[in-house]
């Protein structure tokens, strides 16, 4: 193993991995993260993308589902993919299965607060439980040779915050680096992101902890990093019709140009294309992608009625292609700001939320896959 100059140290591992010294995630998100939008969002500045979750007991079952989304572009450079599971046997047992795909990193998900999966003892369930937590990433790094990370909630509820002890387990069993999301497994997003509790993670760890929760724009991941001192941050909701903001965080403040959208779209809408076909699945999932594009531009409504009833990704790129004509010789060329400050902004309602929660979004379960993308 390389070292550190003029010591004995092992190289960090952020740079062994090929990322810079304070990187930018894209978080895996369940129903978005699939390789259209991780190239996009790559391909604007995000240094690392993941796999969206998968049930460890889907990919032991080798679930059809699971084994699609498994699937990565030629064109990404590096990936991580995350999973969860009911024990930690079974994680271990489906690391060692995905030994076989090409993934620089394995991220185990401590934090979904999804009903479907923390009632079957996944996701924040595990938070209750600091020797679950040891045994299951001991075991998981023990199964792979690939830096195996873990991604939690500060608790299962504000009676029961126990993030730094987790953290410290996660660590002792051999995470690379740990994810911090600064709400409880019983908060929905109106609830602020506790920067304090995340400040004492990282004060108490001495591997690299990312920060994640209401990431929307450079200034909010300068606020959380100057309150928390984090490592890195990891993008989730934010990046949802903005993959801009990748760029934005990497020092790049540039308005969002008709032009540079209308590319980035219609990349996205031809990059759907090729990976699921024109109609479908792919065209029914494509759709609140293009819901979440529209933010910005004035007059989007009459857009947004007809995406939503457009059934082919080729009727889609005409919808975009022609809003950005008329866009263009109304003399609008410039998007407007799409949030305020995620941490001075008391979010009621979110497309996500409405997703994941209220559909109760399960992972690597074929009977959801509809329902997830038609959210």
């Amino acid at each position: 193993m390389k070292n550190d100059k003029n010591t004995n140290r092992p190289e960090p591992i952020f740079s062994r991995l090929g990322l810079p010294e304070q990187p930018v995630f894209l978080a895996p998100l369940a129903g978005v993260s699939d390789h259209p939008f991780r190239r996009v969002c790559q391909k604007l500045g995000a240094d690392l993308t993941f796999v969206e979750m998968l049930s460890a007991v889907a990919i032991l079952q080798r679930s059809r589902r699971t084994l699609e989304m498994l699937q990565r572009h030629p064109d990404e450079p590096i990936l991580g993919v995350q999973l969860t599971g009911r024990n930690a046997d079974e994680v271990a047992r489906a690391v060692d299965w995905l030994n076989r795909y090409p993934f620089e990193v394995v991220d185990i998900n401590m934090g979904c607060p999804v009903r479907k999966v923390v009632s079957g003892g996944s996701g924040s369930a595990i938070l209750k439980d600091p020797e679950r937590v040891y045994q299951t990433v001991l075991k998981a790094t023990q199964s792979t040779d690939r830096p195996v990370t873990a991604k939690i909630r500060l608790g299962w509820d504000h009676k029961s915050i126990n993030a730094v002890e987790v953290g410290l387990a996660a660590q002792e069993g051999g995470a690379a680096w740990l994810t911090v999301h600064g709400r409880t497994r019983a908060d929905d997003y109106s609830v602020p992101v506790n920067l304090e509790k995340i400040a004492e993670v990282k004060a108490q760890l001495h591997i690299p902890v990312i920060g994640n929760g209401n990431i929307f724009s450079r200034q909010d991941m300068e606020y959380m990093t100057d309150k928390t001192g984090v490592d890195g941050v990891m993008v989730s909701r934010g990046a949802l019709g903005n993959p801009w903001i990748f760029r934005e965080i990497k020092g790049d403040s540039r308005p969002v140009t008709l032009q540079e959208w209308l590319q980035v779209v219609t990349d996205h809408l031809r990059w759907q294309q090729e990976a699921y076909g024109n109609r479908g699945i792919g065209a029914i999932c494509m759709r609140k992608h293009l819901l979440w594009y529209t933010k910005g531009w004035p007059g989007s409504k009459h857009l947004r009625e007809k995406i939503n009833v457009a059934d082919d990704l080729q009727e889609a790129i005409r919808l975009i292609e022609n809003f950005a004509t008329e866009l263009e010789k109304r003399g609008v060329q410039q998007r407007l700001p799409v949030h305020d400050s995620g941490f001075h902004t008391r979010f009621v309602w979110d497309p996500k939320y409405d997703m994941d929660r209220q559909l109760d979004r399960g992972v690597g379960d074929d009977g959801l896959a509809e329902v997830a993308c038609s959210a």
